[in-house]
């Protein structure tokens, strides 16, 4: 009841303080786009091996990316992460360097009956963080206008996950999320004429958006000979209709940023932005607690998105392959090292992003660990690291080249056991 009763209040603190983990991972030009730039699904184990898993779970830790997964964990299990992510951004005329740091997610899950299992999670969606500078001459005078264009919040999502195994082979699940959050995004001018003329004239939108949706998952294990199977996976996530809040205000600044005029209301709106179908479905071969290889695929259709202006925003849809590698030496050594889990992946998406006529895709390579502590050395400290590049130098769009790290602890204790007496 302890060790509950201090998992509890760790969630309870997190969920409360739910706008920290909104925070993004330093500037990021392409998340002016939709409703930001989309944070991975996957925990620290998965992420270290190339986001792969769809079909195949390990009972050592939670396994977020298939509800029906859920299933296969028979422990109490308390996993959290946290990424930190470093990126050099480059266009035609200059560069950048950037660091980040955000919490990855936060999940709690423990079994209900011998086949049934449950969990609550709470991780980042999206976030927006940009700023862009432009200059431009106003008519035919010497004056010039400074145009500032920035973008600052992120999207959250709860997760209430139920997952059953309906056969020896099949399982089922389902995900129940409740996406909420807000962000701005803001316009700023100002005549640079060098007087006190030098006027900022600030609009700014500030959105509140809250949102249920949910996903199913099924997934089968084939046994093939003794400790060797072929399992199979896929989850389908429903288009939803979000409910936003705008306001919209007007505010206009002297040179040194004093006010001149209140913050003036312009509009209030209330709005339904259109979040796509998005489906994955992957294969792996797995030769028990020694080696798993997996290989999934997923298509999000974003043409039907319908941001807060009642547009496209030119997406189009986006597909993602994913395959990765989980290898254990022994899992009966005595020895530490025979223990740890060692994973390797690679990722390619053809994101929804296009910036003008020039498409987005993004490329990564990645590594990670678990390494066994504690008693019996069932608890695991899940260390991963993706290097990858994004977009393109080119007169429309940018390349983002970064390293990601993600440090993330499974936790694990048995409740609800009954006590037999001879």
């Amino acid at each position: 009841m302890r060790k509950l009763f201090q998992w509890s209040w760790v969630v309870g603190a997190l969920f409360i303080q739910s706008n920290v983990i909104a925070q993004g991972l330093g500037n990021a030009p392409y998340s002016a786009i939709g409703v930001g730039e989309l944070m991975s699904s996957g925990y620290a184990p998965t992420n270290g091996m190339g986001e792969a898993g769809v079909s195949n779970a390990n009972p050592l830790y939670v396994n977020s990316l298939n509800p029906a997964l859920l299933a296969a964990n028979r422990y109490t299990m308390f996993d959290v992460g946290v990424m930190g992510q470093y990126k050099g951004l480059r266009d035609a005329k200059e560069a950048q360097r950037d660091f980040g740091g955000n919490i990855s997610y936060l999940a709690l899950s423990f079994p209900l009956a011998p086949k049934w299992s449950a969990g609550i999670s709470i991780k980042p969606y999206s976030f927006i963080d940009y700023q862009q500078n432009s200059y431009a001459r106003i008519g035919t005078s010497i004056y010039e206008a400074q145009y500032v264009y920035s973008g600052k919040g992120g999207l959250n999502q709860i997760s209430f996950t139920n997952g059953v195994q309906l056969t020896k082979s099949l399982s089922v699940g389902i995900d129940a999320n409740y996406l909420f959050g807000n962000y701005n995004k803001s316009v700023t001018s100002q005549v640079r004429i060098g007087d006190s003329r030098d006027y900022i004239v600030s609009y700014d939108d500030r959105y509140n958006m809250k949102d249920l949706n949910v996903r199913g998952g099924v997934a089968w294990r084939q046994k093939l000979k003794k400790d060797h199977f072929l399992n199979f996976g896929a989850t389908y996530k429903f288009s939803s209709a979000v409910s936003t809040f705008r306001n919209t205000t007007v505010e206009v600044q002297s040179s040194n940023n004093s006010p001149v005029t209140n913050p003036d209301t312009v509009t209030q709106t209330n709005l339904k932005v259109t979040l796509p179908t998005i489906w994955r479905v992957g294969v792996s071969y797995e030769y028990l607690y020694r080696l798993s290889v997996s290989a999934d695929y997923e298509r999000q259709y974003w043409t039907k998105y319908v941001g807060v202006g009642g547009t496209n925003e030119n997406m189009r849809d986006g597909q993602n392959y994913h395959f990765g590698i989980e290898y254990m030496p022994k899992y009966n050594s005595t020895k530490y090292w025979d223990l740890v889990f060692y994973r390797a992946g690679f990722t390619y998406k053809q994101t929804p992003l296009v910036v003008g006529t020039k498409p987005i895709d993004d490329m990564s390579v990645s590594l990670g660990v678990s390494l066994p502590v504690g008693r019996n050395f069932v608890n695991l400290i899940n260390l991963s690291v993706v290097a990858g590049q994004r977009g393109s130098i080119s007169s429309q769009t940018f390349r983002e080249r970064y390293a990601r790290f993600v440090i993330g602890f499974s936790l694990k204790d048995v409740w609800f056991q009954k006590f037999k007496v001879d």
